[in-house]
């Protein structure tokens, strides 16, 4: 019999937090400064899935010949620009349900968890705080965090070592095969968080995760024990 899910692990982006239009106007910034014409913005972020943004964006720099440093600009247009963020709709009541039940939670995220823009500090810890779920989140694990990043599971095994949670006890709950991958190889249950998805995303590839929820009452019902291998909305 399966233990008792004491834990759940979140990714941040495409998961708690709808920051896509905010990652594609600074892309699409970087990319015009860039003078990059043959890649739409939209299409980058879609693609993404996971995936470190930096080396992508270096490959990229590579491919087109600019001397513009697109990573180091694009940190600039995300961190400092004023295109909302926030919570997908469900997300506030799933933290407040799972705090109540005693539930310890957690993110791994493949964004910066802090760092400083232009003298300005700025990170995946003051977006939390910025949409009022910081509260709810025992430990946040950044890119600087660990060495290995997702799909390998460092980030996830440092935050079960913080919270002091065990793997078998953990759901991990993410919208990427990165996401899916770290938690298989972790030894954590997985669930593949589908709301956020945006419109042409890539699919999971290999990654085959335990669970499905279509929205975040479904991750609820997967706490509760009445989970299957796809839980709908």
């Amino acid at each position: 019999m399966r233990q008792q899910l004491r834990t759940v692990i979140f990714d941040l982006d495409d998961t708690l937090l709808d920051s896509f239009d905010a990652r594609v106007a600074a892309l699409a910034q970087v990319f015009a400064e860039a003078g990059v014409t043959h890649v739409a913005p939209g299409d980058f972020v879609r693609k993404l899935m996971g995936q470190q943004l930096q080396g992508l964006l270096e490959s990229l720099k590579a491919e087109v010949g600019t001397q513009v440093d697109l990573f180091t600009q694009y940190r600039r247009a995300y961190w400092l620009n004023d295109t909302a963020r926030a919570l997908y709709p469900g997300v506030r009541e799933l933290l407040e349900r799972l705090q109540a039940g005693g539930v310890s939670m957690g993110v791994v995220t493949q964004k910066e968890r802090l760092f400083d823009v232009d003298g300005q500090v700025v990170g995946a810890a003051k977006e939390l705080a910025q949409v009022g779920i910081d509260g709810f989140i025992g430990v946040t694990v950044g890119f600087e965090d660990v060495t290995r990043h997702k799909p390998h599971p460092e980030g996830i095994e440092l935050a079960l070592a913080t919270l002091e949670a065990s793997p078998e006890e953990t759901l991990v709950v993410g919208d990427s095969a990165a996401d899916i991958l770290a938690a298989n190889a972790a030894g954590c249950r997985s669930c593949h968080a589908t709301w956020g998805l945006p419109d042409g995303c890539a699919t999971l590839g290999e990654a085959r995760p335990h669970l499905v929820a279509d929205s975040p009452a479904g991750v609820l019902r997967i706490m509760a024990g009445a989970g299957t291998p796809r839980e709908s909305a």
